[in-house]
């Protein structure tokens, strides 16, 4: 079972990334020898994943060091994941691009050095994976490196390229993208719908971590726009009630249970409590509802009032629930809030569709065993709201699909295809390649 959560969660990830480098490098004829001819600037993404390789050297080396290789080897999990789900999905894109710019150059570059690194750090753990991938990522190419990854020196922290502070700002980012991505499973909105546009409310820490990386969290989130609002009252109203399960506990401390055999005497004891508690559920109705909202998910305790008693309030005495303003759908966390405009205009409808398409062309391709550098010729029919998209969008469509040619027609004898139905329309598509 360990073993076969190891090769999950660890190999496969590991081999995806490295094969999807070889394949894209080989089909380019890049080789780090191109990196003499330079390259544009690296992307935030780049200077972030050699940030993250720093941090990994950073952990792994003093737990080796103390002969504690368990530690060791799970550090390196989390960063595989966000090599895998997070840098490299992020930055596909630029891989597949085919005009050879500078920026493609920027992309197999930073891959390249995360990958030869990690031959280094893994090459204890699993010698034989690494062995295999540094004789093809450096030896193949230079015949003057160590004969093998057990003869290399183990990497050390390049202070230059460990940058905290865009660590940092990433993960804000991230935990940004990741609100909006829980509001559309909640909401049941497909990832592929483009939305007009998510509102975040942030202190202003993390207002300025998002900055610089507001383009790349809307891309994530598929939405046009990241805005701010001031204040989260722009977003929502808040709902207070009060944890009957805590607030009795401490209200029997404040009106404890005389110690008497009177029973008229413990009535009105119980009578005093019953009212307390009413009177709380009264003072918090009466109370700033934003302003509560705010201490409590600060973590901070406040006073009420109650029929002459002073009450503290701990976070887990209220509970707090959002009611998003009509046209937004909202999460927060900590001091974060995102809300996504909901509202689906017939522009971002079309662009769903578009997108759709898409999918279904290149899973298409996918089954037909096409090369990923094979240009098509596509062949549709389709119900008319999806066709009109699809013409809208032909561009597009052409430009994700490597399509040279679209047609509004049946396809010629011997074509791969497939027919579809969602979002309510039906469609009939197939491909040829050039």
């Amino acid at each position: 079972h360990v073993a076969d959560e190891t090769r999950r969660m660890f190999l496969l990830p590991l081999w995806n990334v490295y094969s999807f480098f070889v394949t894209y490098a080989n089909l380019d004829k890049w080789s780090p020898s191109v990196e003499a001819h330079g390259h544009a600037p690296l992307q935030s993404l780049d200077k972030w994943i050699l940030a993250r390789l720093q941090s990994l050297i950073a952990e792994m080396t003093p737990l080796l060091d103390g002969y504690d290789s368990p530690s060791a080897a799970r550090a390196v999990e989390p960063f595989i994941d966000d090599l895998s789900n997070w840098y490299l999905r992020r930055a596909r894109r630029r891989f597949w691009k085919s005009e050879d710019d500078g920026d493609k150059q920027a992309a197999y570059s930073t891959l390249y050095e995360v990958l030869v690194t990690l031959t280094k750090l893994l090459a204890p753990f699993i010698p034989f994976v690494a062995e295999a991938m540094y004789q093809n990522l450096v030896r193949s190419v230079d015949a003057n490196a160590p004969e093998s990854v057990h003869h290399c020196e183990w990497p050390s922290v390049d202070e230059a390229k460990f940058d905290k502070q865009l660590l940092a700002d990433m993960a804000v980012a991230r935990s940004v993208v990741n609100l909006g991505h829980s509001i559309r499973a909640a909401k049941a909105i497909k990832v592929r719908q483009p939305l007009g546009r998510a509102i975040v409310v942030a202190d202003a820490s993390q207002r300025e971590s998002l900055t610089h990386l507001r383009d790349l969290a809307a891309d994530e989130l598929n939405v046009h726009a990241v805005e701010y609002a001031a204040r989260e009252e722009e977003l929502v109203s808040y709902q207070l009630r009060p944890n009957f399960a805590t607030l009795n506990e401490k209200v029997k401390v404040l009106v404890p249970e005389p110690e008497t055999d009177d029973k008229q005497i413990k009535k009105d004891a119980r009578e005093k409590r019953k009212a307390v508690m009413g009177g709380l559920t009264t003072a918090l109705n009466a109370a700033d509802a934003s302003q509560v909202a705010a201490t409590v998910r600060a973590g901070s305790s406040f006073t009420l009032d109650v029929n002459g008693l002073a009450i503290e309030i701990a976070p887990a005495d209220v509970l707090v629930t959002p009611q998003p303003k009509p046209g937004f759908a909202v999460a927060s966390e900590g001091t974060l809030v995102v809300a996504l405009d909901t509202n689906l205009t017939a522009e971002l409808v079309a662009e769903g569709l578009a997108r759709e398409f898409v999918r279904r062309v290149q899973d298409l391709r996918k089954s037909a065993n096409y090369d990923i550098a094979d240009h098509i010729r596509v062949f549709y029919t389709a119900t008319p709201k999806l066709a009109s998209a699809i013409e809208t969008w032909r561009e597009y469509i052409s430009g994700e699909t490597l399509a040279d040619e679209m047609q509004a027609s049946a396809a010629p004898a011997g074509a791969a295809s497939v027919e579809d139905g969602f979002d309510g329309e039906k469609l009939t598509v197939a491909l040829v390649k050039k």
